[in-house]
């Protein structure tokens, strides 16, 4: 397998423990990360935490499927994909836009990772952010940056939103997915929640992955851990963390023989195009 080659094996970033309570992390082709014992990584990640966090990763390739457990710790997309050394685009299933002016100076966070990556990483060349209420996508002033707010998805009723329409062609692409972009029947988050449908946010996945080069993935939005792991609430969370892993495998494992750009994962395709 080459470096920049989807890994076969996804990985789960335990920091609060919420995945030990959902059936599909049962799965035994899952690599484990223990986060549990680090300091100085809820929300906000310090310099002693963020280097803690990297050397954790170093082992596993960023080009692969990665589970981020609450909202907290979306910031871990940024330190993922600051080993892409190709350029993409993200594009963010998110019911927030995380593009927040830092707080605490030289500190990531889960509310501004978009906005380093957007000042700091050369190979990121836009960003689409697909389920922000229209009143934060109005505030967005950055040309790199394509907003499809929730109000956008609720209205159009398409079943598979095709976002390569909005993307650069020949420009591979990360995709991240916090869950607090789901309406409440479909997952339980710490954070307030949007109003996309499961159906909506896997038939856009499904088909960005047809239409364009998915070079790796995270998922995020575990329940509060303060408030314990409810049953339902974690079956809740299982259930769209198996479907969104499903995905991820399906599109990995199928190649089209006639496609010669699919099996040069150093090309960005094109060739899939619809």
């Amino acid at each position: 397998m080459s470096e920049n080659s989807p890994s076969p094996f996804p990985v789960i970033m335990d920091f609060t423990g919420a995945y030990r309570y959902q059936r599909f992390a049962a799965a035994s082709d899952f690599s484990w990360i223990d986060c549990r014992g680090i300091n100085g990584t809820d929300c906000y990640c310090d310099k002693e935490g963020e280097a803690a966090l990297r050397k954790l990763i170093a082992a596993f390739s960023p080009y692969g499927l990665h589970f981020l457990d609450s909202g907290n710790y979306h910031y871990m997309t940024k330190l993922w994909t600051d080993r892409l050394r190709e350029p993409f685009s993200l594009v963010l299933f998110d019911h927030h836009t995380d593009m927040q002016p830092p707080v605490f100076e030289g500190l990531i966070s889960c509310g501004g990772w978009v906005k380093d990556m957007l000042d700091g990483n050369s190979f990121l060349k836009n960003v689409l952010i697909a389920g922000v209420p229209e009143t934060d996508a109005a505030k967005v002033r950055s040309e790199r940056v394509h907003v499809i707010s929730e109000e956008d998805f609720a209205v159009s009723g398409c079943p598979a939103w095709p976002l390569s329409s909005v993307l650069p062609s020949g420009v591979p692409v990360y995709l991240s997915v916090d869950k607090d972009v789901l309406s409440t029947d479909s997952a339980i988050t710490n954070w307030d929640q949007g109003s996309m449908r499961l159906e909506v946010l896997t038939g856009a996945i499904s088909r960005l992955m047809r239409d364009c080069k998915v070079i790796g993935m995270d998922v995020c939005g575990e329940p509060d851990a303060a408030a314990g792991f409810h049953a339902r609430n974690s079956n809740l969370n299982s259930l769209v963390n198996g479907r969104l892993s499903e995905l991820w495998k399906f599109n990995n494992s199928t190649a089209d023989c006639s496609n010669p750009l699919q099996s040069r994962p150093d090309k960005a395709c094109e060739g899939r195009r619809r």
